[in-house]
């Protein structure tokens, strides 16, 4: 448990700091232009159906954020991404999101862009980063979705035995968005581990509620 308190005391320092730098005038000026493109690109999805599961409350544009994950998902499949599980993290499922919060999410899935990448190739670290953003954006959606989790199968168990927070606030709070069947091992994988490291599960998701 000390481990995961410094790793949020951590991640909870990062946030502030972020906040304190004046980049929130610039953010709104670059989210409201997104929002003209969108609107002038006439892209559309269906409204989030009344027996669909997730609820994630309705974006800046009154557009359902469930439906628009689940575009975004879609978008990531046409693009080549072999995805595994796209997860929703953040206030979106913790209760405190406003209607122009960011959409956090985790994507799981096999060779994307990075760092094992730039070793295998020689590819400049900087050029993998910017393959990685394109792939991963959320245009013509424009919906303030951010990938704060990408990593394949093997590094989401590595992460769930080291106890990384990332991982272990999407096993605690992440809402499935799409999955090809990765995640109900996942799951397993971190019962075997609950069960030989005797974890605490409520005091855990107490001090994960604040990410």
């Amino acid at each position: 448990m000390k481990n995961i308190r410094e790793q949020v005391r951590h991640r909870m320092a990062q946030k502030y700091n972020w906040k304190r730098i004046p980049h929130s005038i610039l953010e709104k000026l670059q989210r409201k232009l997104c929002q003209i493109i969108f609107l002038r690109s006439r892209v559309h999805f269906a409204r989030n159906s009344t027996n669909q599961r997730i609820d994630l409350g309705i974006d800046d544009l009154g557009r359902d954020v469930a439906s628009g994950l689940k575009e975004y998902a879609n978008l990531l499949l046409s693009r080549g991404v072999k995805l595994h599980t796209l997860l929703v993290l953040g206030s979106r499922v913790k209760g405190h999101a406003k209607s122009e919060s960011d959409v956090d999410v985790m994507i799981i899935a096999s060779k994307l862009p990075g760092k094992s990448a730039a070793e295998l190739t020689n590819i400049p670290q900087k050029i993998l980063n910017i393959r990685r953003w394109l792939l991963l954006a959320d245009a013509p959606l424009f919906m303030g979705i951010q990938p704060s989790g990408c990593c394949s199968k093997e590094e989401f168990l590595r992460w769930l035995r080291e106890f990384k927070i990332s991982a272990l606030d999407a096993i605690y709070y992440g809402k499935v968005v799409y999955d090809d069947g990765f995640w109900k091992y996942g799951l397993n994988v971190f019962k075997e581990i609950k069960e030989q490291c005797g974890l605490k599960e409520t005091e855990i998701k107490r001090v994960l509620l604040v990410l």
